[in-house]
């Protein structure tokens, strides 16, 4: 029989992590995927149809539908908790969970974005009974979120349980980056005149460093201007496209029609956007997109197929991206300084979009055969 397969996502958040889990399980063979999801945003269901899976989704239905067919289906073996710190303690879920804990063999996995959000509480106490039974695999979208989880997060649990390969069942901790195919641009992002530069997510100006990045900008608008050859002679512009959604930042009047807002965009649209980008930048605005939680700017760039503007603490980190699909910043160099040095390295630009595409390739095809290894 078909293994069965289902992925939850209650909270109506993180759209493209389940989307990354949909083409991951979804290349298991032999497998049917059910989808509980509390909303499908922005156009995510136009990329998940469009996704090449060898198992078919059966259904798709609303989050809150999973307490019933978990009594009145066959229980999944493998349950996949997109959003785990709010799922596992959703109303609809907890009953749920643990009836399946008690009355059937199904495998949680849990997937860890914050990993400093697991000390304690009620819903660590819940993981830690499917800990118990070695029925639980924490997975977290980086390394970085994985060193921080196993070191400093777990070893405060005040019992037994310790990192996998000390005491069994253990805590078992996985990778995952959170990365899919989609259709992308081949087009080329100098030769058109336009230099665009992008960055995306949420515009809270305590997630991103505006001011850094708007101080920046203005300093190579007039380099690129007299030095980028175009398919016409005319002059290049250097656009920053900020993609996502929240309250606009103040843009300083002499660079603001070199900033771009883009609201909203469905998700095709986004991943296209970006894929014409000369480089996408992080611009984290705290150091706990380092050590604890994962950016989605990372991931983003690689599903987009443009190179990212990456520091070494940021290739550190995030170990997956590799260093020959970033702009590799200098000791103190910030991201538009990095930008403004290799503003004119076209060739480059296009060696780096060629790796950082065959990267997101490689990395969407180790997933399936991790997942297939975790499975079995």
């Amino acid at each position: 029989d078909p293994v069965r397969i289902s992925i939850i996502e209650s909270v109506g958040t993180h759209d493209e992590v389940t989307a990354a889990l949909v083409h991951s399980f979804g290349g298991y063979p032999d497998a049917e995927l059910r989808l509980y999801l509390r909303n499908q945003r922005f156009g995510i269901d136009a990329i998940i149809s469009n996704l090449d899976l060898t198992s078919p989704i059966i259904s798709i239905n609303h989050s809150d539908v999973f307490y019933t067919d978990a009594h009145s289906q066959p229980p999944p073996e493998i349950l996949v908790l997109t959003t785990c710190v709010l799922d596992i303690r959703h109303s609809s879920m907890v009953e749920a969970l643990d009836y399946l804990l008690s009355s059937t063999t199904t495998h949680l996995f849990c997937i860890i974005h914050h990993a400093d959000h697991w000390e304690a509480g009620d819903y660590v106490d819940t993981a830690r009974k499917w800990v118990d039974q070695g029925r639980l695999d924490f997975i977290t979208l980086s390394q970085h979120t994985n060193d921080f989880f196993t070191t400093r997060t777990a070893p405060k649990w005040n019992s037994d349980f310790s990192i996998y390969g000390v005491t069994k069942p253990g805590v078992v901790v996985r990778t995952f980056p959170p990365v899919f195919p989609v259709d992308i641009a081949e087009s080329d992002a100098v030769i058109s005149g336009e230099i665009s530069l992008a960055m995306q997510g949420n515009y809270e100006s305590q997630r991103r460093d505006y001011d850094g990045i708007f101080r920046g900008l203005g300093q190579i608008m007039a380099k690129a201007a007299s030095s980028i050859p175009t398919s016409n002679d005319s002059e290049s512009t250097v656009i920053l496209h900020l993609v996502g959604h929240g309250n606009l930042p103040q843009v300083p009047s002499e660079i603001e029609a070199n900033v771009i807002f883009d609201h909203d965009l469905s998700y095709p649209d986004f991943y296209k956007l970006l894929s014409h980008a000369f480089a996408i930048l992080p611009a984290f605005a705290s150091d706990g997109y380092y050590d604890r939680k994962a950016s989605s700017s990372v991931p983003a760039a690689l599903i987009a197929g443009s190179p990212l503007v990456a520091n070494e603490k940021l290739l550190a980190a995030y170990s997956y991206y590799p260093r020959e699909a970033a702009w590799v910043a200098k000791e103190d160099e910030k991201e538009l300084d990095v930008v403004e040095r290799v503003i004119n390295e076209h060739e480059e630009y296009l060696k780096k979009r060629s790796a950082v595409r065959a990267a997101c390739r490689q990395l969407a095809a180790e997933n399936r055969i991790n997942v297939a290894n975790w499975i079995k």
